[in-house]
């Protein structure tokens, strides 16, 4: 059993991993903007602008048609009609005046338009695709639609929009760049054929202009179908970039064979410069570039597992960077990302709890980016087994070939938002990890299967996660642990609790906890706790000291965010926050609906 701030060791003898590295990737079509690394063959689209205009104003309306390649099915991203009231501010005078949404367009359903409803401007909608918004793999990051700030000069600011383009077979995404004050669409960038992924924010320049990306995401490195390899960043300034289209600069982020790229990334000035950089997350590293220089800033290979395990093969867990990656300037100072290789609280459904468990933090020096490296790390566990040979000839005996046995969901690590806190004044991580007595089955059978030939088939891998998955009933008991954010040393810990969040927004003046008492043994996922009221506590010296408990029963509503900006993520997790409610006082929703709320005296029901 794991021990509370132990740090475990498990010897190994081989390196391979129980979990696929490639994703599967689809063909699908190409856009006069996709020239990259791929192998696969081309088709242009092109088309014309549709805009529509209230016919009131003074513009003319216009509509589109379109010839396209060859494209997969994918599930409707389509937006709803822009709300009666109003949601961004074009004038940036502090009062919203307009609002968006991405759909079909009015005139020709089967386009997908902007569409606009203003007090401002007199357009109505402006397409941005001859295709429905349809996506089939993954747009992962920003909002669909965000202000980028005014960058040609017409006191509005720019729109991004953010959607797919599907012809029926395929849905691959786009970025365009929308001038409201022009009703144009002043640039666009495309996802090559073969990517069904991509990864997409807004950095800030020196101005506090956005500059909004397509990146791309989980696979690119080891595509069989061929690699993207290069971001495409919003610089009117510049002369497109090879492959990226009008208004886009392209950045290189093809590494060397067998680089696999993770889902996202975070930005941060490393360099110093104003401008926020990309931090590209792969396996085993952090690739940094700058939209200001169209460069390198730094690249970094670490390994979270070397400290914690220094007997096991490098690379055991293959070097995966999954869970949040925080970015950020501590009180000291330095450059920091925060990663915690976990999965939001609550996850009890997800049994493989991010596979790699661990807490790192990556540092460097103000504005040297030469000066960034691993600062600490903790490796907590790995759920699958790790074979040392696969050979067929132990498939009547799986065991007798393995190099690291499955920790299954010893080790497993839930998080509250990023993880980030502060005890007595000190930046602090406060996870929750689950000490697992013994596995209810590590399917050795199953998993070892998914090697042999015909290798990873859907019979397989159905065999295997279904006996894995059993896993959920493993007994135990759940805990938390407080490390220092510089060091990573141990400060405080406790047994038998399950902490749900945390807000200085419930009580003034103070950080308070919502901490769930759990019985001396308990399974993973709970199934077999019934809610108990809340505990509020606060950490002082180290200890949990009372604010109270919550007048009923209940686990708190929780509200699942994309990570975006500073605070990012190389998988497709997503940041749990708390469900406040503003007033007086204050409150906290459960899972049935009551706010619960503290009056000065005691949590009442509001």
């Amino acid at each position: 059993m794991r021990l509370a701030f132990a740090v475990p060791l498990v010897f190994v003898i081989a390196c391979a991993d129980g979990f696929p590295d490639t994703a599967t990737l689809d063909v699908g079509t190409t856009f006069d903007t996709s020239t990259s690394t791929s192998t696969s063959t081309t088709a242009a689209t092109t088309w014309d602008t549709t805009i529509s205009f209230d016919p009131t104003g003074d513009r003319p309306t216009t509509s589109g048609s379109t010839t396209t390649g060859d494209t997969t099915t994918g599930d409707s991203t389509t937006g709803d009609p822009p709300d009666p009231a109003r949601q961004y501010d074009l004038d940036d005078d502090g009062q919203p005046d307009t609002d968006l949404s991405i759909g079909p367009c009015s005139q020709t359903t089967d386009l997908t338009c902007l569409r606009v409803a203003s007090d401002l401007v007199p357009v109505l909608e402006v397409s941005l695709s001859p295709l429905p918004d349809q996506c089939d793999g993954n747009l992962f990051g920003a909002p669909r639609i965000t202000l980028i700030g005014d960058h040609d000069g017409d006191g509005l600011a720019e729109v991004a929009a953010r959607h797919c383009r599907f012809d029926g077979v395929q849905g691959p995404p786009s970025l365009a760049v929308v001038s409201l004050g022009s009703a144009t669409v002043s640039a666009r960038t495309d996802a090559p054929l073969v990517q069904d992924h991509a990864w997409t924010d807004d950095l800030r320049d020196p101005d506090g202009r956005r500059h909004p990306f397509l990146a791309p995401s989980y696979g690119d490195g080891e595509n069989p179908l061929g690699n993207w390899g290069r971001l495409c960043v919003y610089r009117p300034d510049l002369p497109p970039g090879d492959g990226c289209g009008p208004g886009f600069s392209a950045i290189p982020t093809l590494l060397g064979a067998g680089e696999f790229r993770e889902v996202g990334g975070t930005l941060q000035d490393l360099d110093g410069d104003g401008w926020q950089d990309i931090n590209l997350i792969y396996h085993r590293r952090q690739h940094t570039v700058s939209a200001a220089t169209l460069a390198l800033v730094h690249d970094l290979e670490y390994d979270v597992a070397a400290a914690s395990e220094p007997q096991s093969p490098k690379w055991f867990h293959s070097g995966r960077n999954y869970g949040t990656h925080a970015a950020l300037v501590g009180a000291d100072g330095r450059q920091r990302i925060v990663v915690v290789g976990g999965t939001p609280v609550g996850s009890f459904t997800d049994d493989l709890c991010n596979v790699s468990r661990f807490l790192a933090v990556i540092e460097s020096e103000p504005a040297q980016p030469a000066t960034r490296k691993l600062a600490w790390s903790t490796y907590f566990s790995f759920s699958s087994s790790i074979f040392a040979t696969y050979d067929p000839q132990y498939v009547g005996d799986p065991m007798a070939d393995v190099a690291r046995l499955a920790d299954a969901v010893d080790g497993c690590i839930h998080r509250f938002s990023d993880s980030r806190t502060v005890m007595d004044g000190k930046e602090v991580v406060l996870v929750n990890y689950f000490a697992m007595d013994a596995p209810v089955d590590l399917c050795l059978d199953e998993q070892f299967a998914l090697y042999q030939p015909p290798t990873w088939t859907d019979e397989k891998a159905d065999a295997w996660y279904g006996c894995f998955a059993k896993n959920k009933k493993s007994p135990g008991v759940w805990g938390m642990q407080v490390v220092d954010e510089r060091t990573g040393q141990a400060l405080t810990g406790s047994q038998q609790t399950y902490v749900w969040g945390w807000s200085d927004r419930i009580v003034p003046g103070e950080i308070v906890y919502l901490v769930e008492y759990l019985p001396p043994k308990h399974l993973w996922d709970l199934s077999d706790v019934a809610p108990s009221a809340l505990q509020v506590q606060a950490l002082v010296g180290g200890l949990w000291q009372s604010r109270g408990t919550f007048p009923l029963a209940g686990r708190p509503k929780l509200q699942q965010l994309t990570p975006t900006g500073p605070r990012g993520a190389g998988s497709y997790t997503t940041l749990a926050e708390l469900t406040l409610h503003p007033g007086d006082p204050p409150g906290v929703e459960l899972e049935d609906g009551t706010v619960v709320g503290f009056d000065g005296d005691a949590w009442v029901v509001r």
